[in-house]
């Protein structure tokens, strides 16, 4: 009977040991998430910092969740400082290569070349080559104005779309996006003709977006006209 009732507390402590911890992180997770969708920052990093999720999960994890709070609340004076403590914690080269790609784009949209070439440098080594290579792209097109990847953004197009069929939703911006970047290297090179053959299309697939008010600006200070207009 004691052998019994000893098998039974060991079964019943294993189990807990492996339900107990994956339970409390779907629970600290759920939680994360409804805070920081509800925009209540305090609590959100408050739960951060709790032992249970300190408990769920790893310092890596916590920080870069840390990083979305910030990112969501635009604190750039926070965001530079969680991307330095980041890149300076001992995790795995996967997580370099997260790091390295988030902090890219951070900087790109805010137009930071130094910083946004910082993070190509450091994610070089980590970051798979055809995401690297997108990145070089964005980088000399949208940074530094440099029209070397006209050929390459063809090819990536031609890879997404036949040029022909109609596009669903879902293909509509990564669609006009490349045909975005083809037509604004066109217009570093005065090439007009060229770039409304992007630009155009781009126009329809980009609708509502912030890329539409950049190709008619360029369009306006070019001073030319959209055929839709």
């Amino acid at each position: 009977m004691s052998k019994n009732l000893n098998l039974i507390i060991i079964v019943i402590m294993t189990l807990v040991f492996i339900f107990v911890p994956i339970i409390m992180k779907k629970v600290v997770w759920k939680k994360l998430l409804s805070q920081l969708d509800n925009e209540q920052y305090d609590e959100f990093y408050k739960t951060l910092d709790s032992n249970a999720c300190k408990f769920s999960y790893q310092a890596f994890n916590r920080e870069y969740m840390r990083l979305s709070g910030y990112l969501a609340q635009r604190n750039d004076a926070k965001i530079e400082e969680q991307f330095d403590l980041l890149k300076n914690m001992r995790i795995s080269n996967k997580q370099k290569a997260s790091v390295a790609s988030r902090g890219f784009y951070y900087y790109l949209e805010k137009g930071k070349i130094k910083k946004a070439e910082g993070m190509l440098s450091y994610g070089k080594s980590y970051i798979d080559e055809k995401s690297f290579k997108n990145m070089q792209i964005q980088f000399s097109i949208l940074m530094k104005k440099e029209a070397k990847y006209i050929g390459d953004c063809k090819e990536i197009l031609n890879g997404m779309w036949d040029g022909k069929s109609a596009l669903d939703n879902n293909k509509k911006f990564p669609v006009g996006t490349i045909q975005y970047l083809i037509g604004l290297q066109y217009s570093y090179l005065k090439d007009i003709d060229h770039m409304m053959e992007y630009f155009t299309p781009a126009l329809e697939n980009l609708a509502g977006t912030p890329y539409e008010e950049d190709i008619r600006r360029i369009m306006n200070n070019l001073h030319v006209r959209g055929c839709n207009e």
